[in-house]
């Protein structure tokens, strides 16, 4: 490394031009950088029910629709109010990619006046054909199994507006062609060949869902226009998957910018405040950013997207880099102190040297914390996984090879006489030295209820709860879960019942006891099924249920208008099957996804009586509960695993048994401290908060190799471990203490988004930082002192 470094300082112009010109290319693929918000980043990869739902939605159409809620303060039946909403209903249609919309003015009405079963097929009652009784439509709309609580609420104010975008044939195929290989090579059934061809195929894909998703933000921007023209007589809100997506994109992109500059601004004070130089702030600030904007155009370069997930990479990478470059601006200042006449390029290559060691292993084990991410099976995880294992070696050549540029480039500084002996550090080695027992007590107590709380975790939640109650997407979802029946949908699907449905009674009682226990449900919303139909009709026949024989005489006849709401939806004689779309309501605070698939299995199943096989759960509510208990299987589960290659690296490092312990002991402190406060405050593991435990652990080793390489180090002046640990917190404690101080406010600055898992992303990294750099500063000294290990 000498020779390296000799080579970087003494032709420091060839080395600027190298790295300019590395650093150039990546940043020029910046504008190849994209966010992810799809569907696509919610489930699990090689998940065998994601082929059954591709299938269901071949059959039966999307469930990735737009709904506008429209609630009046008066009645919605009123003339002017129509007028109104027929007007809002034909600019809506004007849009391009708006391929139909569903009001109360077109659908097909069959008490108003009522219908006699012989009627359905002659008499095609709308608002729209004009030959509605408006009195006895408004009733119907609030009383009817197809309408009620689905298209209009029960208090007749609000109303839905079903809004079906145009779909994309072609990138449809090509996502179920990926979908299917997928699940192919999870099982190891692809060859070479096709390996390459999925390779390409997905490569297509993310093409694809580019230009999909900037079709879809700006269809949903003129929707959003069209709405605000018609706010004068509702009161509207915009709902729907895609909007979804969009929104998050919104917030992430936000989060992503705003929250970056932010970090970038506080960091910048707080070095200002600790160094009081200009280049101790401007260096590891312009390196720091550097970084991350090299990783962004490498993100660019490979086609990887940002999802939720992974959207606080840029300020994770922003402040790793700067932990690195901290940690040699404190070195060169301590030995220029210490070594006031010495040449300086020798201080720079003796700095570089000094700290070359600790910090690479600092890398490799933040590397190893990441890759716990790797074996998630969600590709978005995963792909987190890799960015950070990437961005962390970037940072720390970067770091390495910038450093020694700029400052060979700038003249020698005056370093000013200043204390090593920071308050805070000082502070923290005398009470180890005083209160160290009162300390093993204190953490063990803080342990065992620490464990309670993991033991409480739990990944149920809603995806209401990731926003503020004061945007407009919470307050949107809330209104049509609680007025317009739900909004996550749940689809039940027998198979080959279809043929059979119509002539058998015992098999129509069955599917009605079904539908009559879902609606029963608190967490259910509205259902709907063929048993729907069978209400309207028996509404239309005295309140009798017509027999087989009529029946069939009876959908032969129903108008197409009708079929496409009662029918089309709910059963495919094509395929035999039957199929309920229940609507989960979100704000249903005991909502547990996981626990309702199995109540509800289970009811069909042994209550009722259907065979294990014959019916499927499906929806993006399984996918997405799928996905969210992979992730806590894949990820609380292994945290042992990643503990043991720790140790395996630490065995590596210090060539010490017993010091690989105590290294190792301090550090599970931060990822369990956080994981107990999260089950103890019923918070729940979501996309971006089961990261953190990684995260912690990254960290939190991070300070261990540093202490106990400086503590070796120092140790061989005198062999005394006290004296030891008080030169180590006075002189690498400096060092930890001022990155993690300045990282962890950086970190508390994203308890201002409106993204709730943001702001716990940001709380919680926080206080894994603390948590890191407290247990680093006084059980592991503490720990040696007890000890006395070999050194």
């Amino acid at each position: 490394m000498k020779r390296f470094y000799n080579s970087v300082l003494n032709k420091s112009g060839n080395s600027v031009v190298l790295l300019l010109l590395i650093v150039g290319f990546f940043i020029a693929q910046i504008p190849d950088f994209q966010l992810d918000a799809s569907s696509d980043s919610l489930v699990l990869e090689g998940d065998n029910n994601l082929r059954y739902y591709q299938s269901i939605k071949k059959n039966y159409g999307s469930d990735d629709y737009l709904v506008i809620s429209y609630q009046v303060k008066d009645s919605l039946l009123a003339s002017a109010q129509l007028n109104h909403l027929a007007n809002f209903r034909k600019d809506l249609q004007a849009i391009s990619q708006v391929k139909s919309v569903t009001t109360i003015l077109d659908v097909p009405l069959f008490q108003s006046p009522p219908l006699a079963l012989t009627d359905l097929a002659s008499k095609n009652i709308s608002i729209d054909n004009d030959n509605a009784n408006l009195e006895l439509a408004n009733k119907e709309f609030k009383s009817s199994p197809l309408y009620a609580d689905n298209l209009v609420s029960k208090d007749g104010k609000t109303s839905a507006i079903l809004v079906t975008l145009k779909s994309n044939k072609q990138f449809a195929q090509r996502r179920q062609m990926r979908d299917t290989m997928r699940l192919k090579r999870a099982g190891d059934n692809l060859s070479k060949e096709a390996l390459i061809k999925l390779h390409a195929i997905e490569k297509q894909v993310l093409k694809d869902a580019t230009m999909q998703s900037e079709v879809q933000d700006k269809t949903i921007a003129q929707i959003r226009t069209t709405i605000d023209k018609y706010r004068d007589k509702a009161s509207l809100f915009l709902g729907g998957l895609p909007m979804i997506t969009t929104d998050i994109i919104g917030y992430i992109s936000s989060d992503l910018i705003v929250f970056s500059l932010a970090v970038i601004g506080l960091m910048t004070l707080i070095l200002a405040i600790i160094f009081k130089g200009i280049r101790w702030v401007l260096m590891p600030i312009g390196i720091s950013i550097t970084g991350a904007l090299m990783m962004t155009g490498v993100l660019g370069f490979l086609g990887w997207k940002v999802t939720v997930i992974s959207s606080n990479f840029f300020s994770l990478l922003l402040v790793m880099t700067l932990s690195v470059t901290i940690h040699l601006v404190v070195r060169y200042r301590e030995l220029a102190q210490n070594n006031p006449d010495l040449e300086y390029r020798t201080l720079i290559q003796n700095t570089l040297e000094q700290m070359l060691k600790p910090c690479l292993f600092t890398t490799l084990t933040t590397i190893v914390a990441f890759g716990s991410l790797l074996i998630s099976g969600i590709r978005p995880v995963i792909d987190f996984g890799w960015m950070m294992s990437i961005g962390v070696t970037i940072a720390l050549a970067l770091s390495f090879i910038a450093f020694p540029i700029i400052m060979s480039f700038l003249p020698k500084p005056k370093i000013r006489q200043f204390n090593t002996e920071l308050g805070f550090t000082y502070g923290l080695a005398k009470f180890t030295e005083k209160f160290g027992n009162h300390l093993l007590v204190v953490l063990v107590l803080f342990i065992g209820v620490s464990v309670v709380g993991v033991n409480k975790l739990s990944v149920e939640n809603r995806f209401i709860d990731y926003f503020k109650e004061s945007t407009e997407i919470n307050q949107g979802l809330t209104l049509i879960d609680k007025k317009l029946g739900g909004t996550i949908p749940l689809e039940i699907v027998f198979d080959d019942l279809a043929e059979d449905y119509w002539y058998d009674e015992d098999l129509r009682t069955e599917i009605h006891k079904i539908h009559q226990y879902l609606d029963s449900l608190d967490e259910t919303g509205k259902v709907l099924s063929i048993d729907t139909l069978m209400q309207i009709l028996a509404q239309a026949n005295d309140d009798k249920m017509p027999n087989g024989f009529f029946l069939n005489i009876i959908k032969s006849q129903i108008p197409d208008s009708a079929k496409v709401h009662v029918l089309d939806p709910y059963i495919s004689e094509d395929n035999g099957q039957l199929r309920m779309v229940i609507r989960i309501r979100e704000t249903n605070k005991d909502l547990k996804r996981a626990a309702l698939i199995e109540k509800i299995e289970t009811y069909i199943g042994k209550d009722i009586g259907f065979k294990e096989g014959s019916f499927h759960a499906t929806g993006m509510l399984v996918l997405y509960n799928n996905m969210l208990q992979s992730l806590f299987d894949s990820q609380i589960k292994t945290i042992l695993v990643v503990f043991a290659m720790i140790f395996v690296m630490f065995l590596f490092i210090f060539k010490s048994f017993s010091l690989s312990i105590l290294a190792l002991i301090p550090n599970t402190l931060p990822s369990i401290f956080i994981l107990g406060i999260m089950g103890l405050m019923n918070i729940p593991l979501d996309l971006m908060t089961i990261t953190i435990s990684a995260i912690a652990i990254g960290i939190g080793v991070d300070n261990a190799i540093h202490y106990i390489h400086r503590f070796k180090t120092e140790f061989q002046k005198d062999g005394d471990y006290l004296a030891t640990m008080y030169r180590s917190h006075n002189s690498i404690g400096l060092a930890m203490f001022y990155t993690s101080i300045t990282v962890t406010l950086g970190f508390l600055i994203l308890a201002l988004s409106n993204f709730i898992p943001s702001i716990y992303f940001g709380v919680f990294t926080a206080i894994a930082m603390i948590s890191a750099l407290l247990a680093n500063l006084t059980l592991l000294p503490k720990l040696i002192l007890m000890v006395k290990p070999k050194i």
